[in-house]
């Protein structure tokens, strides 16, 4: 077999062989998965869905900031940056928070679906900064936010 350049678009449960966008050179391949070497220099078979076919350009989150103040609202606005000048948000909220919001007594309706609402354990910026992380290392940070023009 010839070897091929292939691209990491998320990492999944191979956070010790994985790094997303970074180019792995495929030393075997089956109809479902290649064999590459990981990070620590050992072949390892994974799954043909973490990766792109080739040396390809994956977003990768930078930077993230409130867009407002965290006393002044129950769900908070937050900007994602990525490496490619993209920019994503959501709304991020703890469990209390969200208890506080439906306490509101002319809430209407008095419920909601909300793709792009992250709930965190708590507003701390270790938190959020884990929360965005994990996400947008398992390729689901677009899922969970909106592009922002």
């Amino acid at each position: 077999m010839d070897s091929k350049l292939v691209t990491c678009t998320s990492i999944g449960v191979y956070g010790h062989a994985l790094t997303k966008g970074k180019v792995y050179q495929t030393v075997a391949e089956e109809a479902d998965r290649y064999r590459i070497i990981g990070n620590y220099n050992k072949r390892i078979w994974i799954d043909k869905y973490y990766f792109a076919e080739g040396e390809v350009e994956v977003p990768l989150l930078t930077s993230w900031k409130f867009d407002g103040r965290l006393e002044d609202f129950d769900l908070i606005e937050v900007t994602i940056t990525f490496n490619n000048g993209t920019k994503r948000w959501c709304l991020i909220a703890t469990p209390e928070r969200l208890v506080e919001h439906f306490k509101q007594s002319q809430l209407d309706p008095p419920g909601f679906n909300i793709q792009h609402l992250i709930i965190v354990r708590t507003m701390n910026d270790r938190d959020i900064e884990q929360t965005l992380k994990y996400l947008d290392e398992q390729g689901e940070i677009e899922k969970a936010t909106l592009f922002l023009e």
